[in-house]
C-alpha cells in the first residue's frame, strides 16, 4: 500500500520544504544568516549591482522584507551599498570581500542539505529533480 504522503503533492513540498529550511536555518544561524536572507548573496554575486527594486521583482518578496534584509546584511558586512552614478534617487547592492567569501561555503551548505533531502534518489533522479525545480522556477519567475 503506498503511503498517503504520496498522493498529496502540496503535504509533500511542505514537507520537503519545512525540513530543508529547518536545516538550513541551523547551518547559517552561526553567519547570522537565514532561509530569507541568505540567497541575495547568490543573486549579486551572478547579477552584479542590482537595485532593492530588482531584488524586489525577481526574489518574489515583499519590498519591506527586502528592505529588512539588505539592512541586516550591510549590518553583517555582507553587503554595501552605493548611491547609482546616474540615478541619485537609487542605490545599488555590492558584495563586501567578506560577502563574496562566503559564497563557496553556502554553495557546501546547500549542496549539502540537498543531498540529505533528496539521498534517497538515484543520480538520474536527483538530475531530473534539479531540472524540474530549476524549469517550474523560471515559469514563475515568467508568470509573475
Amino acid at each position: 500500500m503506498q503511503s498517503e504522503i504520496n498522493n498529496d503533492q502540496f503535504q509533500s513540498i511542505g514537507i520537503i520544504s519545512r525540513f530543508m529550511r529547518t536545516e538550513l536555518n541551523r547551518a547559517l544561524k552561526p553567519y547570522g544568516l537565514n532561509d530569507s536572507n541568505y540567497f541575495f548573496i547568490f543573486y549579486i554575486a551572478d547579477h552584479p549591482e542590482p537595485s532593492q527594486d530588482d531584488l524586489t521583482r525577481k526574489m518574489f518578496l515583499d519590498h519591506s522584507t527586502i528592505t529588512r534584509s539588505v539592512r541586516k546584511l550591510v549590518e553583517l558586512g555582507y553587503l554595501e551599498k552605493r548611491l547609482d552614478q546616474n540615478d541619485h534617487r537609487t542605490n545599488r547592492l555590492f558584495l563586501t570581500p567578506r560577502g563574496a567569501a562566503l559564497r563557496p561555503e553556502l554553495h557546501t551548505i546547500t549542496a549539502t542539505i540537498f543531498e540529505q533531502t533528496f539521498t534517497e534518489l538515484t543520480v538520474k533522479e536527483t538530475t531530473l529533480i534539479k531540472e524540474l525545480l530549476s524549469k517550474t522556477a523560471l515559469n514563475l519567475e515568467r508568470m509573475r
